[in-house]
């Protein structure tokens, strides 16, 4: 199998995406199927979330107990490095934007189940 080009028209980038490029680095497009779980896990590094489509739960533990959240498109997450945090996409799944700190690549570490702090959530 050899290399293969083509030429064909690129893709437009919205200027709102455009600003969640860092000045050098990556972000990620994630698609979350219906219910798709992200149990409890924590990152090295701050990431920005933006919800594209559809809806996702998030819930997390900070200093002040567990907290969730329901959220859909347009809503702008700025969740601190090493934050205890877990998601469920709806019902329709959701698409949306990983910005972590830097454009760097963070260390994803998820916890045993023996270790989460509570159970995972039901959404819709």
């Amino acid at each position: 199998m050899s290399v293969r080009f083509s030429d064909q028209v690129p893709p437009s980038i919205p200027a709102r995406i455009s600003e969640l490029l860092p000045m050098q680095g990556s972000i990620e497009l994630q698609n979350d199927r219906p219910g798709k779980v992200h149990a409890w896990h924590f990152h090295s590094l701050k990431e920005e979330l933006f919800v594209v489509s559809g809806k996702v739960l998030l819930f997390w533990i900070d200093g002040d107990g567990y907290h969730q959240r329901a959220c859909t498109a347009g809503t702008h997450i700025a969740l601190p490095a090493e934050t205890v945090h877990g998601s469920v996409a709806g019902a329709d799944g959701a698409v949306y934007i990983i910005s972590p700190e830097g454009g760097r690549t963070a260390e994803t570490t998820f916890l045993a189940a023996a270790d989460h702090p509570r159970p995972v959530p039901e959404f819709e």
